[in-house]
């Protein structure tokens, strides 16, 4: 983190104009203003965190970009490379290999636009050298050209100058179409039916994990295996999920995104349905066993019982058993009950119900 006086010093070591003190007389941490003799100036903002300066951001303002959408200008890593290999990202190339390679483009404007905003080679020069050196991130449009250091950057005066120059050099040959659609015009024109149809269907297995209650079966067993076929299920989810967010240049990121809120219920909700489907269809016949069997627990809506013999030579076997499935009502110290259980239309047998 930069020092209040610190900020003020680097205004200095550029020879930065203040263009207003903060309330409180802090005007060590005041933004500044770089003039030159011809060509854009840059205002300086620093970037405040509980007190101290943590960056700062340069920014060349551009009155005749106002209205126009945000182009980002960023540093090509490898996951933008699987994302456009996999074919989900979609990004704008214009031809120039140093650029391509270079520098990643996300922007709602159209292809077209884009690229003869960025159609003079100097404005192209500027972006690579930004993204390759003092910022990984450029953004053009809503009235200005800006980039951000850190306050590491800045303890650097020489990489604070670089900046300023390559971001003076973006800004003066960056062209702005006179037919730019303006934010709100591609606000009007987005497509957001796929959203609520990937939302509904979040809600859905959420929905599905937490309300469904399908009775108990005997063994763990079955669990873990319909918690496979849940983990399956989300599998086969993450394909009409990758066809429904490709096309974009940030679809990599909110598939991602997607992806792992849907690995938060998915597995469950397809668990439940599992086991709720092994009950609802099961055509077996009802087999009722007395066996020892002992209350450990009770609750507003279960009861915990642990019963002996269900496995044959093994363990006492723990069931928590719905209120609603105890037929009668329970001692204390049962001694034994009677388990109602049929075999399972998936071969797991499971509780119909327990009775004194």
């Amino acid at each position: 983190m930069l020092r209040r006086m610190e900020f003020a010093r680097l205004a200095e070591a550029l020879g930065g104009e203040t263009l207003a003190a903060d309330a409180g007389g802090r005007s060590e941490l005041a933004p500044f203003v770089l003039r030159f003799g011809t060509g854009p100036e840059v205002h300086v903002y620093p970037e405040l965190e509980e007190g101290a300066c943590v960056g700062a951001v340069f920014a060349v303002l551009r009155a005749d970009a106002a209205e126009t959408p945000r182009i980002v200008l960023r540093a090509e890593d490898a996951l933008d490379r699987g994302g456009k290999a996999v074919g989900l990202n979609r990004e704008l190339q214009l031809g120039d290999p140093a650029f391509d390679a270079a520098v990643y483009v996300e922007s709602e404007a159209p292809d077209a636009l884009v690229a003869r905003a960025l159609a003079d080679p100097a404005a192209r020069a500027a972006a690579v050298a930004l993204v390759r050196g003092p910022a990984r991130e450029v953004q053009l449009g809503e009235g200005r050209v800006t980039a951000r250091l850190s306050a590491a950057q800045l303890a650097e005066t020489s990489v604070a100058q670089a900046l300023v120059t390559s971001l003076r050099a973006l800004a003066a040959a960056m062209a702005v179409p006179k037919d730019m659609p303006t934010r709100g015009e591609l606000v009007r024109r987005r497509s957001v039916g796929h959203i609520f149809v990937i939302a509904f269907a979040w809600l859905l297995t959420l929905g599905l994990a937490v309300l469904l209650r399908p009775p108990p079966v005997l063994a763990w067993g079955p669990v873990f295996g319909a918690l496979g076929l849940g983990a399956l299920l989300w599998l086969v989810l993450l394909v009409p999920l990758g066809l429904g967010l490709r096309g974009a240049p940030d679809s990599l990121r909110w598939f991602t995104l997607s992806a792992a809120a849907f690995l938060l219920t998915t597995p469950f909700a397809g668990m439940k349905l599992a086991l709720w489907a092994n009950a609802a269809f099961d055509r077996g016949p009802e087999v009722a066993t007395r066996l020892p069997a002992r209350v450990v627990d009770r609750s507003e809506t279960l009861v915990l019982v642990e019963v002996d013999g269900l496995a044959a030579g093994g363990p006492a076997t723990r069931l928590a058993v719905p209120n609603d499935r105890v037929l009668g009502t329970l001692p204390k110290a049962p001694g034994s009950l009677i388990l109602t259980t049929r075999p399972g239309a998936l071969g797991w047998p499971w509780l119909v119900d327990l009775r004194p």
